[in-house]
Parts: structure tokens; sequence; C-alpha cells
């Protein structure tokens, strides 16, 4: 399929080359590395990592701009040489230079998860790997509410790939959008097309500006295709421009022109180095535009042919260069490496227990050079120039589809494997069944009365755990159902009642570390409320009165959540100001919180474990300042004191160990959350406090 334009009639059937610009690959190279390989760098994705590009992010934008350019440039191009735009060919470029590397990654992946047992993972990733594979993912983890600023658990592997996405997106567009203005827009095809680029990119930064809510999460303003659209129409109306009005004509334009990279690559580094998502103008007040705008002033300046320009010499440089030919690669293997390659399994690499911070930095970014060095030369040029890896043999293009297909075939059947392989859902409903009233787990009915002896002794049966609380105790929920299922003979059935993210302070808004502000929200606040039986194992319904009722659970484990010493607006405290742990008022509504939970949890007879709350390996900031936690610790021990026997502080900070020690860096592998080598020591450690003798 092709769009034709009218004018005489083209013979020549060879698609114009667009000349080469080293300057463009420089800036690919050299920002990459500013921007995504260091932003995921950061300690909140690598324990200890460094903390020197919080506006990685906006590097991004810098690509969007230059591939729009990109492509839109080619395709005038071959329409003025050919009279029109070869869709196929198109399609089939952008198909030989995107999918087997995406392939490769995929496919890993998805026998990464049918090979390793971790259910937890698997509909996460699952989820992920399919939205990828249709170049979707931006709306995959907006339909499911998937901060791309928050790390809670396990991430996907593939959180980055929704830049992807949106490219794709575009290049779909780009073409018919190009078409159109062409064909039907007569002589002033080109003008319309540039004053629709130009509308476009502002509407679609008014768009992000009203889809951003202050104090929330912004991820729905960052990864729609219709709020950063705006970049992507930077580029398209950059490309036209030039193409209507033509490269500077002498050498003072040339030179003016080139000096423009100057001012516009030094603010955007600023804004990488200083600027981030919690920076309110870049979404409400044209700062992603902006950005895109001085992305495209550096872009249209570095294409200028400027030896005598050391910004130029410099990208233009060979390491740069190669950086910028082999940083798909980069950006794609960089993140995969980054999670999959925790401290733990990078310290058995050498012989130590963990590697953290700028040495484990410095092995991500090594194996991240080495796997995209290796995936240019033996996969992604190979089948650009339509030759199969390592043999360099020709490609039939029906053969190239039919490994195509059978790459999806791979990535699909690993995914079955991985469905397939875990263990039922319904195994926690399974125990629950089994452990409440009496009922018989084989029969699904409470033993007759002719079965039961009253002159037998009577068995007490197994200890029943239930744990409620945040993310950590999710973590250690999990970790202790699936012990006491692998471990039928241990006289332990687990119950996990945690939801990550939600404290035992209820109600109103709070502000996370780093700014963010949100609602606490129902399913957090609604820990005293019963529901239903039957939805009661439900993820998004947490109720500590039903569970209580119906588990009757011996143990009950909890903690003093870090959630808990954010900053907090609760209706009817402080005048609804901000306020936090240390203010007398806070104070008191957090006591009768954690008080009436306590009474809750020990109501049906439960002794009670409550873990303390441990400091946090993050950049301290206000909302978790460890004085804060260390008052809220004090104030629970206090009312764990004044409730007698039955409830028990548990030293969790003591098991976590000091700051940067070995043993912390061993047990938490983000500064937050247990390891998984941590999860495997913690479960026999905190079974001595619950279990008796």
């Amino acid at each position: 399929m092709a769009g034709h334009r009218d004018g005489p009639v083209v013979t020549a059937v060879e698609r114009p080359k667009f000349r080469y610009i080293p300057t463009f690959d420089g800036m690919r190279g050299f920002w990459v590395i500013m921007g995504p390989l260091l932003y995921h760098a950061r300690p909140q994705s690598i324990q200890g990592g460094p903390d020197i590009v919080p506006g990685g992010i906006l590097s991004l934008d810098l690509f969007f701009v230059l591939s729009s350019y990109l492509i839109v440039s080619i395709a005038l191009r071959e329409w003025d040489g050919t009279g029109e735009i070869n869709l196929v060919a198109y399609g089939g470029r952008r198909v030989r230079r995107l999918f087997p590397a995406l392939f490769l990654v995929l496919g890993f992946l998805s026998i990464y998860l049918a090979v390793v047992d971790d259910p937890e993972i698997i509909d996460r990733w699952t989820g992920a790997i399919v939205s990828a594979l249709t170049y979707s993912a931006n709306w995959h983890e907006i339909a499911a509410d998937v901060s791309y600023f928050e790390q809670f658990g396990s991430p996907s592997p593939l959180k980055h790939v929704w830049s992807f996405a949106i490219e794709e997106q575009f290049y779909l567009f780009a073409p018919l959008f190009l078409i159109a203005g062409l064909r039907w827009g007569g002589r002033r095809g080109r003008e319309i097309l540039l004053a629709i680029s130009v509308v476009g990119a502002l509407a679609s930064a008014w768009w992000m500006a009203r889809v951003h809510v202050e104090g929330e999460d912004p991820s729905r303003a960052y990864y729609g295709t219709d709020t950063r659209a705006q970049a992507l129409f930077v580029g398209i109306a950059i490309a036209l421009a030039v193409h209507l009005y033509g490269a500077p004509r002498s050498v003072w334009g040339t030179r003016i022109a080139a000096f423009i990279a100057y001012p516009a690559t030094a603010w955007h580094l600023w804004a990488v180095l200083k600027v981030s998502e919690r920076d309110v103008w870049l979404f409400e007040k044209g700062g992603f535009l902006l950005v895109a705008v001085a992305a495209g002033l550096a872009m249209f300046g570095l294409s200028q042919d400027a030896p005598w320009s050391p910004l130029h010499r410099l990208f233009a440089s060979r390491p740069f260069r190669y950086s910028g030919k082999i940083s798909y690669g980069l950006y794609l293997y960089h993140w995969p490496i980054y999670l999959l390659l925790t401290p733990s399994r990078a310290g058995s690499m050498f012989g130590v227990d963990n590697i953290t911070g700028w040495p484990l930095l410095g092995i991500h970014l090594t194996l991240t050079v080495i796997v995209s060095v290796l995936s240019f030369h033996f996969v992604e040029q190979p089948f650009v120039k339509r030759k199969w890896p390592f043999s360099l043999r020709p490609m039939v293009p029906a053969v190239g589809w039919f490994a195509g297909a059978a790459a999806v075939v791979v990535i699909l059947g690993g995914l079955l494997v991985a469905h397939t392989r875990r263990p039922p859902q319904e195994v926690e409903r399974v125990v629950f069944i089994e452990t409440a009233d009496g009922v018989d787990a084989s029969s699904g009915e409470p033993p007759s009365g002719d079965e039961i002896d009253p002159d037998e002794p009577v068995e007490t049966g197994p200890i029943r755990i239930l744990t409620v609380g945040d993310s950590v105790i999710d973590q250690i929920g999990v970790a202790l159902s699936d012990w006491s299922i692998e471990n039928p003979d241990s006289g332990v059935i687990a119950f996990n009642e945690a939801h990550i993210g939600c404290g035992t302070v209820r109600e109103g808004d709070k502000r996370v570390p780093g700014g963010l502000e949100g609602p606490v929200g129902d399913v957090c606040s609604d820990w005293a409320d019963p529901v239903d039986p039957l939805v009661v194992t439900e993820y998004d319904v947490v109720s500590w009165t039903t569970i209580l009722e119906e588990f009757q659970p011996d143990v009950v484990i909890t903690q003093v959540s870090p959630w808990d010493v954010t900053d907090r607006r609760v209706p009817g405290l402080n005048g609804g100001d901000w306020t936090h742990i240390g203010e007398p008022e806070f104070d008191d509504y957090a006591r009768s919180e954690y008080g009436e939970a306590i009474d809750l949890l020990t109501s049906t007879g439960a002794e009670l474990f409550i873990l303390e709350g441990a400091p946090l390996n993050r950049e301290i900031t206000p909302q978790n300042d460890p004085a804060r936690i260390l008052a809220l610790n004090e104030l629970v021990a206090e009312l764990a004191d004044a409730s007698g026997d039955r409830v028990s502080m548990i030293d969790f900070p003591g098991w976590i160990g000091p700051i940067g020690s070995d043993q912390e860096l061993s047990r938490r592998d983000d500064g937050v959350h247990i390891s998984d080598g941590g999860l495997v020591e913690i479960i026999p450690w905190i079974l001595d406090f619950v279990t008796p003798e």
C-alpha cells in the first residue's frame, strides 16, 4: 500500500537516501546514559545507587523529538523523490529494526518466568510482556494503575518499555498523517501539516495540565500517548519547517544555528540534573513542552555542519557515536539487568554476600554494554540488512515472518507454562476453609457427632497465624503462607491479610517521601469494617474484623508502619493542615488508632506481635525521618505495655541491622523491603517468637 501525490510521473523506485548526521548518534549515546541508565540506578531502584539525575526521565523527550524528526524527514524525502510513501517498506524497516531485540528480551523473560517458581510475579510480568509485545505498554500501565515513580515489592522488568509503545504508536500515525496532508492539502499541504503539528503540540501540553493533579502520582500524565504527543509533534514540526524553508544558506546563518545548540543543550542538562517529577510546572505549566522545544533546538543546532564547534566535535566523537548506535539495546536491556542482577546475585559472582552502590552500578553498566554490543552486531544489524544472524545469509521475507511468528509462540508458550506451573490461586481460601469452624478439608463438612469421642483428649490442632499491615508484612505473610504449605507437618497455618501501602492510621491524605500527595484510600481505612466472608480473600478488600472472626487466629503479626510517619492531613486535626508524628494532636490520633487496632486484633483471644518500625535505607526526608519512626515505636510500645502479656514488641530493626551494614544490605534489597534471602531467614526467626516452645 502506498500514498501518491499529483505531479509528474517519477520513474525512479529507489528510496532517496537521508544524509547521515553523526551528532545525532552522539546525542542518543550521551542522553541514554545521562537519562534512563542513571535515573534507574537511583537508591529507589539500586541499593546505595547514585541519585544524581532526578530529571533523567526528560531525556526521553529528546528521543521522542529526534525519532519523529528523522521519521518525518525521511518520509518527506521519499515523497519528494518517488511520489509516494511505501507503507509496506516503511513498516518492514520498523519491524526489522525493533522487533528482533525486543523478541529476544521478551523470550528470555517468559522463559525465566516459566523456570523460576515465583507465583508473586507471574501476573505482573505477564501483563508487562503481553503489552510490550503489542506495543501498548503505556496504556497497560495506566489501566493497571502502576506508578512509574514508586517501587513496591517486585516491579516489572519492562517498566521502561512504555516509551517504545508511544513511539510505535507514532510510527503507525506518522505516515498516514503525512499522506493525508500531502495528498489532500494540495500545494499548501506542508504548511497545513506544520500548523496542525504546532496546534497538536500545544493541545497535548494543555491536556497534560488538565490530566495532572497536583500532589497525586503523575503516572497517568506521564504515560499517556495523548499527553506525551507534544514532543512527537515538536519533532514533526521541526522536520516540516526544515523541509519547507531549508537549512541556513550563509556561513553566519550556519554559525548562529549551530550556536543555538549550546544554550539548548545546557538547559536540557540543567533540567536532567535539577528537575524531577515533583516539579508541578513540568506538567501544568508547559514544562514538558519546553523540554521538547529545547531538545528540538539542540537537535537542529547539532545538525549543522560545524567542525569548528567543540560541542559538535564532542557529539560526533567515536565513543558517543558508537554509544548512540547501540542506544536501543542500552535502553532495552538495562532495566531487566538492573532488576534481575540483585546485590546478592552480584555478590555471589565475586564471592561476597552483597555488592551495592557504585560497584553494583558498574557491574550493571558493564553487563548492559556487553549485551548491547553483542545484540547490535549479532541480532539487530543482521536483521536490518535482511540477513540471518551469524551466518549472514540473505533472508527470504516469508521465512523471516515465520521466524517472527515462532518467536511469538515461544514467548506466549513460556507464559502458558508459567501459569500452568503456579499453585492454584484459591490456595489461601482452601487454607481458610480448612481451618475455620472445624471444617474437614477432605469432605467440606464438619465432623459428625458419631465421630467424636468425649473421653478422648482434645487436640489443639495447628497454630493459626494471621498477618496484617503494609508491603513488608505482606512479604512476610506471603512467605509464611508458602512455608506453611511446603511444610504441612510444621503445625503452622498462615493467612495473609496485609496490603501494599496500608498502615494502621486511617483516613485523610498522606505525603510520601518525594513530596507526592494522595489519599490514604478506603482499602487502607476500612480494616475495622466487617465484610461478606466470601470476599475477604480478595486483594482489594481489607477487613481485619471479618478475617479475625472467620479465621480465628492464635497469633497475629503486624508492624509499626513507615506509612504512619509520613505527613498526614486528617479531617478535624490541626485545622485541616498537614501534621505528623511528634505533634501532640496527631500523636493522640495515632495513639487512638493503634490502640483500637490492638484491641481489635486481640479481641478473639489471639496473641499480638508487633514488629518495631525500622529506619529506611533511603535519602532522609521529613516523611521518613528516623526520629519519627523512633517516636512512633515508643508510642506503640507504651500501648503494648499497657495491654499486658497479650501484646509483644519484636525488635525488627535489630534483625535488619545497622543502616549500610552487611547484615542490612543482605536482608533488604531496596532499603525498604526484605530481600529474597532475607525472607528465607526471617521465617524461622519470627516463628521462634510466635510459636510455643
